[in-house]
């Protein structure tokens, strides 16, 4: 009895006591009772001639595992961002327009105050292999009378290159030229290039130009008169006036090559007003292979303009021939 009572006393300590362990612990034990089952199988061998015996199973106790408490998995917030979803667009085709075909206009005629080309002839004297003397040599060949033109060589080189251009110039009925100083300036830095082709460009142009040359193996210091005066008539005039039958004509024959006639209708082109002329010595190997005499002349306004020839290069009056 008095044992039941001590049971009884000792259960009711426990049972006061396991409230008292939260407050200490100062937290919330959740316990998860397992049950496990034990069995255990009792083999019995038997043996002839004795008695079977029999033991009775003993049951195991219950065994109670204490499963620690895990905490609940927080809750999770999944947000979803909305899917966009744009709708097909239909292909479009595009057309290109063909590119316009190019069209050819007929351009219009220029004008006749066009400005004229250049002069391109050149000549040049074959080198003697002689001295000459230089004398006032020009000579008149039947004909009438030359009228005041000094044709000797003794005065000054601008009188000699005015004298014998205009003689010729008289003959076709074209008034006489006047000394141009800028012109002349512009002949002298061409021919001091001894290169023996046409520059045209000082000044911006706009003016005709005739080239000559001659030279000799010998000493031609002195001969620098005669060549220039000899350019003029005998080279540009009268190795060239052959060569005209076009007079009262607009242009030459198409195809025509000018270097045939080109110094001879600048010589006497009537509207011509002015010219300047430079003669310099260059040295053997540049103008020609012998030392020369290179003279330029500069023509202002410029001859040789297409579609004016008729009324520029005159017939001839018929004058004496002149030669140098």
């Amino acid at each position: 009895m008095k044992a039941s009572m001590f049971l009884v006393g000792a259960s009711a300590i426990l049972a006061s006591a396991s409230p008292i362990r939260a407050p200490l612990e100062k937290r919330l034990v959740k316990r998860a009772l397992t049950t496990e089952w034990v069995y255990e199988y009792v083999t019995v061998t038997v043996t002839e001639g004795d008695a079977p015996v029999t033991e009775k199973a003993v049951p195991t106790a219950v065994v109670f595992l204490e499963e620690p408490s895990q905490p609940a998995p927080e809750p999770t917030t999944e947000v979803k961002k909305p899917v966009s979803r744009r709708p097909k667009q239909q292909p479009t085709t595009t057309k290109v327009a063909p590119a316009p075909k190019p069209t050819y206009v007929e351009p219009e005629p220029e004008p006749t105050t066009e400005k004229p080309s250049v002069v391109v002839v050149t000549t040049k004297q074959e080198p003697t292999t002689s001295k000459e003397e230089a004398k006032p040599v020009a000579t008149e060949e039947s004909g009438s009378s030359s009228g005041s033109y000094d044709l000797s060589l003794e005065g000054d080189y601008t009188s000699i290159m005015l004298n014998y251009h205009n003689i010729h110039r008289a003959n076709h009925s074209a008034p006489d030229l006047i000394w141009d100083d800028t012109l002349a300036g512009y002949a002298e830095n061409t021919a001091n290039g001894c290169v023996f082709e046409h520059d045209m460009t000082q000044g911006n142009g706009g003016y005709g130009q005739n080239l000559a040359s001659w030279g000799a193996t010998g000493d031609i210091d002195d001969m620098q008169k005669k060549s220039a005066a000899g350019g003029i008539t005998n080279q540009w005039y009268n190795s060239e006036m052959g060569n005209w039958a076009f007079y009262g004509q607009e242009n030459p024959p198409d195809g025509m090559d000018i270097q045939l006639y080109g110094h001879f209708t600048q010589v006497v082109w009537k509207d011509s007003t002015k010219v300047g002329c430079a003669t310099v010595k260059c040295p053997a190997g540049s103008v020609l292979q012998y030392p020369s005499w290179y003279t330029v002349c500069n023509y202002n306004p410029q001859g040789n303009f297409g579609g004016r020839y008729g009324d520029n290069v005159l017939q001839p009056k018929g004058e004496k021939r002149v030669t140098v």
